[in-house]
């Protein structure tokens, strides 16, 4: 179940941002748009990936809920958490704190609810074992997959991958952000999100070894853009999927609301003495 919620995971978050040649026009519902920005979408995005690009740190709220149904098990999983993050780009460093909710695993079991914490720099990997109260180090030779799969977290790829996208997106501005929205399916998205799902499973050396189709049947994003700094502050995504994975077919529904903040303020995450010695190596 964890390599379901984190392929599903990642190839949400994945797609990042994105009518191209159009000024941005006050967003419906709110304030009075007093600084009236004439820059258009195409402009922004630039912009955008190139402060994206110059990115050293970030610290990110994300709010996940997600409902996975497995005809096939007659099972319907249901999936919260609420996550913070510390995230240095070079070299990769991250902590990540939170709780997470399950509600499902079996008929008539309450909801089971956890809490989870994680460190990790260029050379290991501390995880939280609640359940047992303590910490374990995940080995070594794991590192290379565990890197390249939370290097994701860096948008600069994604952004570029979106591109040929932003015809798609409706393009507003509020006093402080521009606001980039898209209600959309069919095959052109799910295309996109294959590329980028077969892609990060290669990164983990899995590729060959699971089949995976799927077919998005809604996806919404609402993006903050901050008219000053480029940085992107807001990323809420709603997306319906059908998957099917060797065979095995389910639904997911899942709705990821990411918050960021702190920009290039987070000079290096230092994992606690404590953990480092009483940590259980696997």
């Amino acid at each position: 179940m964890k390599k379901w919620t984190m392929l599903i995971a990642v190839a949400t978050l994945s797609l990042g941002l994105a009518a191209c040649n159009e000024t941005a026009a006050p967003a419906a519902g709110s304030e009075e748009v007093t600084e009236k920005s004439k820059l258009t979408l195409q402009e922004v995005y630039d912009k955008s990936i190139a402060t994206a690009e110059e990115l050293k740190s970030v610290r990110a709220v994300m709010d996940l809920n997600q409902k996975m149904n497995m005809p096939s098990e007659d099972t319907t999983l249901e999936i919260s958490s609420k996550m913070d993050m510390e995230y240095v780009v070079e070299p990769m460093q991250m902590h990540q704190k939170g709780t997470s909710t399950v509600n499902g695993l079996a008929e008539g079991m309450p909801a089971q609810t956890s809490a989870s914490e994680s460190y990790m720099t260029a050379n290991d990997f501390y995880v939280y074992e609640e359940s047992a109260g303590e910490w374990m180090k995940f080995p070594q030779e794991m590192m290379t997959g565990i890197m390249n799969a939370a290097g994701q977290a860096n948008t600069t790829d994604q952004l570029k991958q979106i591109e040929g996208y932003l015809d798609e997106f409706t393009f507003e501005q509020d006093n402080e952000n521009y606001i980039l929205t898209l209600e959309a399916s069919g095959e052109k998205f799910t295309e996109l999100v294959k590329e980028q799902v077969d892609e990060m499973m290669q990164t983990m050396g899995v590729g060959e070894e699971i089949q995976m189709d799927f077919v998005i049947n809604s996806v919404n994003y609402l993006i903050h853009i901050d008219k000053e700094t480029f940085q992107t502050n807001k990323l809420d995504v709603v997306i319906d999927m059908d998957i099917e994975v060797d065979g095995e077919k389910m639904n997911i529904e899942q709705d990821v609301k990411s918050t960021f903040s702190g920009f290039n303020e987070v000079e290096e995450i230092v994992i606690p003495q404590e953990v480092i010695d009483n940590a259980v190596a696997l």
